[in-house]
């Protein structure tokens, strides 16, 4: 039996739905009454909740400094997570505590599968909501007020982030990305997702002692995953996904954060159920010595905004 470590965040506090802070119980509770198909693999959950002490601002800073004790301490044993989080800045928790955890001399890789780029700050948001920031806040680019809920002094590297998938996004954010140096890989580009990711691994892998995957479920197109909090069209097929995951080799994976399942816009809790597929397929069907090799990159050519 392989125990998982696996953090729920059950928050919603960085968007504009409440629901979405349920996912971790939901999926807690769904497993409960049918578990994973896999029974070598078993979820030891651990849910944290955000208190109700002062400002939002507040609430989400003491939130993600507790999220990060958690994926601080499973990097330092070498342990693999889970984090199912609520909106997507639970990001903001989940991958400073990794980056605590490494030596100053090492770094973090991070693979950020998602409709959108998430780059934004306070200064450019159009809505204000904080699921829109983490990238910047993870890459400290941050203005002061962003700055001020992530819990680390230490950043990851603009070219150890690469991004999978954006179709979504405003020419602020871009903008960002771009002067940064952060490679995005527009969905409209992949032409073999399990090349593009492959790829992605090998890249970080040459400089990076340890990678995380970082997932929006609305990457994911709305046919296979209505229950998200921002879907958007043109999405990649739920099936090329899983295939995708299972050849990710784990020699350097540290873990795996899934993050905007709103049940309120689930059709027979069919994105639940993905969910669930994602895990498996990522951890349950996987296979520690899959070679990373590839002959073509699965990139079919540039993609700029207009």
């Amino acid at each position: 039996m392989t125990i998982l470590q696996t953090l729920g965040i059950a928050s919603c506090l960085g968007g504009p739905m409440r629901l979405c802070g349920y996912a971790a119980e939901l999926l807690r509770d769904d497993l409960a009454r049918q578990p994973l198909r896999n029974g070598g693999l078993q979820l030891q959950w651990h849910i944290v909740h955000p208190d109700s002490r002062g400002t939002k601002d507040d609430r989400l800073r003491r939130l993600n400094r507790q999220a990060s004790e958690f994926t601080r301490y499973w990097t330092e044993i070498h342990r693999p997570f889970l984090v199912v989080g609520g909106d997507h800045s639970c990001a903001m928790g989940t991958w400073p505590g990794v980056l605590k955890a490494l030596p100053e001399n090492e770094e973090l890789g991070l693979i950020w599968i998602d409709a959108h780029m998430d780059a934004h700050t306070f200064e450019t948001s159009p809505s204000g909501n904080i699921h829109g920031m983490p990238v910047s806040a993870l890459l400290g680019k941050a203005d002061a007020r962003l700055s001020a809920l992530y819990p680390a002094d230490r950043f990851i590297k603009p070219e150890n982030l690469i991004q999978i998938g954006v179709r979504s996004y405003e020419q602020e954010e871009y903008d960002l990305l771009q002067e940064a140096g952060v490679r995005i890989i527009f969905a409209d580009q992949i032409a073999s997702l399990e090349q593009t990711l492959q790829g992605a691994m090998d890249q970080l892998s040459r400089t990076c002692l340890m990678i995380g995957i970082s997932i929006d479920l609305d990457f994911i197109d709305p046919i296979d995953a209505p229950g998200v909090e921002t879907p958007a069209s043109g999405g990649l097929r739920a099936a090329e996904f899983m295939a995708a995951l299972r050849s990710v080799n784990h020699d350097k994976i540290c873990g795996l954060e899934i993050s905007e399942y709103n049940p309120e816009n689930d059709q027979d809790n069919k994105t639940l159920a993905l969910i669930k597929a994602i895990i498996e397929a990522f951890y349950a069907d996987n296979s520690p010595n899959k070679s990373l090799g590839s002959s073509s990159s699965g990139i079919n050519g540039i993609s700029v905004p207009k």
